[in-house]
């Protein structure tokens, strides 16, 4: 037990770490139930169109421009010397809780715009999609609630991010655990019951209850003692703007090199082709998001460790949350290749139906190489920014927009182990260019802090 605790201890596993991946490999069986389920209760075409309303909600990330990561960064700087009560009272000096209640407002009011947008823009897309597969009369009405309660979530995530980067990522995590798990049971049940693409919509609520339990239950008295305090001494145009503009033009660019993939598929191949690599790529979404967890968890520390003048404790950290990290996922992505295989291998019908509704195996192999550049390039990310600067726009803008043309040809044309040979390149090349900025700043930083102790 005790050498089992020392080896979790050196990826940086503690217990944040722990719910946040216990919520990411809940999905993994749960995700093949689910896809068992689909596949029994909804047809090619309407899996398709599953997964086009998942697509559409999460356009969550193009309105969010990268805010959600800036707002971390920023709040994790400020409470290097706070701390929270039994209650989820802050205590800290008057000029950081000042700061913090500055952040909320700022970031409550671009958020509800951003989430008006995402209502308006992603209804009148899938609107588009659906009328071009004449599908617009049964599954336009589950699309659009599901659109409007993603918009509701948006409008919440700011406040979930404050959260975060003030170090109670323990308990957000617990509470998306109970997410996941309510969320899998909710969708299940609808599968069961025959709700069809409601399932979707369904989905999208239990998301949205839980984060409002979170923030206006469990941490109501934090946010209202932000609403009380007058902010001052925040400079949105001098403290966020700088950084967020990097990190929202790459956050876009990001979804944009993804997303037309899908939607490509969907209109020149139909929804049963898109729906195969839709519930394909869900899977290595998933477990790209159980490995990252890792990093993510980290990124308070790595700012709060910077701030206090311990880089190098800071730098040890990324390490062996990357190292520990990228170990994870390339056991999981090899384990569901095998699955697949195993699947196309055994004589039974079911067997079969269950794995059609996937990719082919090649397909699969093919992707499973791809992610591994991509956790790559996020966890170089997520350090440099930690350090509230953002130099790597330089690699992620280019990096974006040559993904976006190769994976919107190579999927108009039907290509689909070309959109992962052009994922792996692409991302793979920029995996270099991160690793080699994030060496040169280390250098940089420790000569500046060798200069300064002299």
């Amino acid at each position: 037990m005790n050498a089992t605790r020392r080896l979790l201890q050196r990826f940086g596993v503690n217990r944040a770490v722990s719910y946040a991946m216990a919520a990411r490999i809940w999905q993994i069986p749960s995700g093949v139930l689910t896809t068992l389920l689909i596949a029994v209760g909804l047809e090619p075409d309407q899996q398709g169109v599953y997964f086009l309303i998942l697509t559409v909600t999460g356009m969550q990330a193009l309105a969010d421009a990268g805010l959600i990561n800036t707002i971390l960064h920023a709040v994790s700087h400020e409470i290097a010397h706070a701390r929270f009560d039994r209650r989820h009272f802050f205590h800290a000096p008057k000029r950081a809780r000042q700061r913090l209640s500055g952040i909320m407002r700022f970031a409550i009011a671009w958020f509800a715009v951003a989430a008006l947008l995402l209502c308006i823009g992603g209804s009148t897309f899938g609107y588009v999609m659906l009328s071009r597969q004449g599908l617009l009369g049964t599954a336009f009405a589950p699309l659009l609630v599901a659109i409007v309660l993603g918009s509701l979530t948006l409008a919440l995530a700011p406040l979930v991010g404050i959260l975060e980067g003030g170090s109670q990522i323990q308990v957000v995590n617990r509470y998306r655990l109970g997410q996941v798990v309510t969320g899998s049971v909710v969708v299940w049940a609808c599968l069961l019951l025959g709700a069809g693409l409601w399932t979707a919509a369904a989905a999208v609520a239990v998301q949205l209850v839980w984060e409002v339990v979170l923030i206006a239950g469990k941490y109501r008295g934090f946010f209202l003692q932000l609403t009380r305090t007058p902010s001052s001494e925040f400079r949105w145009r001098d403290e966020i703007w700088p950084l967020q503009w990097r990190i929202g033009v790459q956050s876009i660019a990001r979804y944009l090199a993804f997303f037309p993939i899908y939607p490509a598929l969907f209109d020149t191949q139909g929804p049963a082709v898109a729906g195969r690599y839709g519930m394909t790529w869900q899977i290595f979404s998933n477990l790209l998001m159980v490995s990252y967890v890792f990093v993510r968890s980290k990124a308070p520390d790595f700012g709060r460790l910077i701030a206090e003048g311990r880089r190098q404790t800071s730098v040890t950290l990324f390490r062996q949350v990357t190292h520990g990290s990228t170990v994870v996922l390339i056991g999981l992505v090899s384990a569901f290749c095998i699955a697949i295989a195993v699947l196309n291998s055994l004589p039974f019908d079911l067997t079969k139906q269950f794995a059609s509704r996937f990719l082919t195996i090649g397909q699969c192999a093919a992707f499973a190489f791809a992610v591994i550049p991509i956790h790559l390039t996020q966890c170089f990310s997520m350090y440099i920014r930690s350090q509230r600067f953002d130099p790597i726009w330089r690699v992620n803008l280019p990096t974006c927009l040559t993904l976006a043309v190769l994976g919107y040809l190579a999927a108009g044309s039907g290509r689909i182990t070309t959109i992962a040979i052009a994922i792996l390149v692409v991302y793979s090349f920029a995996t270099i260019a991160l690793a080699t900025m994030s060496r040169w700043y280390d250098r940089h930083f420790r000569q500046l802090d060798q200069r300064e102790n002299c």
